[in-house]
């Protein structure tokens, strides 16, 4: 299956939650107080750490050792070998929490451990078995499948939040006892779809393996937790748990730049690894770097549609409670679109198993994040960790950038993207700072906007883009 017919199918699994999560946020934020939605916000912020916690990033492991066994038999073990380990380690993992809980109460003040987090920490240990059937489906390229199971699942959890906040009015512990209930009712789904695809049996040797890969990748994996999330921690401290509540909806909202990114990478990893591994070296590189550049200028056409709605999309769908949002996404937009390229560098030092090199660069990255939060948010609030993110992402992908240049590197297509990326600012300050009040007359004028950008960059880089759709048959 092509990587276009792919990332087709993980963009629009991807899209359907998304779309339905914007649906749906309304009228969450219609019974839950600020309050309640910065809790939800920021446990699951933390759930991002227990994950890893609960997992040391073996199931990511799988992508690259997979295909280094050939027989059947042994990769049907490996997924076993994983799945024994996950388990065990998470029930661990949970106990000891559960017995520190007063030590973990202490990362979000105002936050009590029962009922909230206790809640989270249980969702979190299903989720974490989630990860290993979604991973195979990816590696199998069972993408119709995977997005099926995605889907579903978010709109089950969506109705029983609904059914939660809504009609019991039980507000943010009625959220996260939404997410535990939707995790444990797909936990025995997922692994009936693949259970013909595990042995299950522990393997010293491959449980090795697998560590060998994955724990150098943890330290990474945090720091990015650090760079991406770790803000609402200093807000909550500094401010308040409403204050985080108003910067995660502006957060939320510039991470549909993800939607497509996300999709694409879903596909993008196991087939870049194929092809760098199955492929002669100049040929692969000369298909991945027409691949990386389509890919960037959607990500860049994404990232500018985000931040000249944003003014539009709060006043339409929000209170006024929210506007502060507006100021954050176009920063998180840009710090997203700037990630997600650090993200095709990453690929290309994992081919060459440099995973240390990605450690240290996001370890870096992180400390500098930390100083930035503690010196900008208590300045300038909310807007100081929008641009603690930008400039530590901007780090990891300078660096990054470079590092890679020394493993399986593809190079970037700079004569197309730094035109394409000036035209697409100048075009969104003029429009900040010539802003119209009609709102409706605001998006009218905007959506032709976008529509003849789109048209403009397809013509001019129509070769490239015939070019790379050829090379995906």
């Amino acid at each position: 299956m092509s990587l276009i017919k792919n990332t087709s199918y993980y963009t629009l699994g991807s899209i359907l939650p998304k779309i339905g999560a914007f649906i749906f946020l309304p009228i969450y934020l219609k019974y839950l107080s600020l309050t309640d939605y910065g809790i939800v916000t920021s446990l699951q912020v933390l759930n991002a750490v227990f994950i890893v916690l609960f997992t040391l990033s073996m199931p990511r492991a799988l992508y690259r050792i997979y295909y280094d066994y050939t027989s059947k038999n042994e990769q049907r073990q490996l997924i076993g070998t994983v799945l024994i380990s996950v388990l065990v380690l998470a029930l661990v993992s949970v106990a000891i929490i559960f017995l520190m809980h007063k030590q973990v109460q202490k990362i979000y003040v105002s936050i009590p451990f029962y009922p909230y987090y206790s809640y989270a920490i249980a969702a979190v240990f299903f989720q974490s078995l989630h990860i290993i059937p979604s991973i195979f489906l990816q590696i199998k390229e069972r993408a119709a499948t995977f997005i099926k199971l995605s889907v579903s699942l978010f709109f089950v959890k969506s109705l029983i939040i609904l059914l939660l906040i809504v009609k019991y009015g039980r507000g943010a512990r009625g959220y996260l006892e939404a997410e535990l209930i939707a995790a444990i009712i797909f936990l025995p789904i997922y692994y009936y779809i693949i259970h013909k695809e595990i042995i299950l049996i522990w393997k010293k040797q491959m449980f090795l393996n697998v560590l060998k890969f994955s724990l150098p990748i943890i330290p990474s994996i945090l720091s990015a937790w650090i760079l991406n999330l770790s803000d609402r921690i200093f807000i909550e401290r500094y401010f308040s748990a409403a204050d985080v509540g108003i910067y995660s909806l502006g957060y939320q909202i510039a991470g549909l730049v993800l939607i497509f990114s996300i999709a694409f990478k879903k596909a993008y990893d196991p087939y870049f690894y194929k092809i760098a591994n199955t492929e002669e070296k100049k040929k692969a590189k000369e298909k991945l770097y027409k691949t990386n550049f389509v890919f960037i200028l959607i990500l860049l056409l994404v990232s500018f549609v985000l931040s000249l709605f944003a003014r539009e999309g709060i006043m339409l769908f929000f209170s006024s409670d929210y506007y502060n949002s507006i100021q954050i996404i176009p920063v998180i937009s840009l710090a997203y679109l700037i990630s997600q390229n650090s993200a095709l560098l990453n690929v290309m030092m994992y081919q060459r198993k440099k995973t240390k090199i990605v450690m240290y660069i996001t370890l870096g990255s992180a400390v500098l994040n930390i100083l930035l939060n503690y010196i900008l948010i208590p300045r300038i609030g909310i807007m100081g960790a929008a641009y603690a993110t930008l400039i530590s992402f901007f780090a990891v992908f300078v660096s990054s950038y470079f590092m890679a240049k020394k493993t399986f590197f593809i190079p970037y297509n700079w004569k197309g993207i730094i035109p394409a990326f000036a035209v697409l600012v100048g075009i969104y300050l003029a429009f900040k700072f010539n802003e119209i009040e009609n709102i409706f007359l605001s998006i009218v004028l905007k959506v032709l906007t976008v529509l003849l950008l789109a048209g403009f960059f397809y013509l001019k880089n129509k070769k490239t883009v015939l070019s790379f759709v050829k090379s995906q048959k």
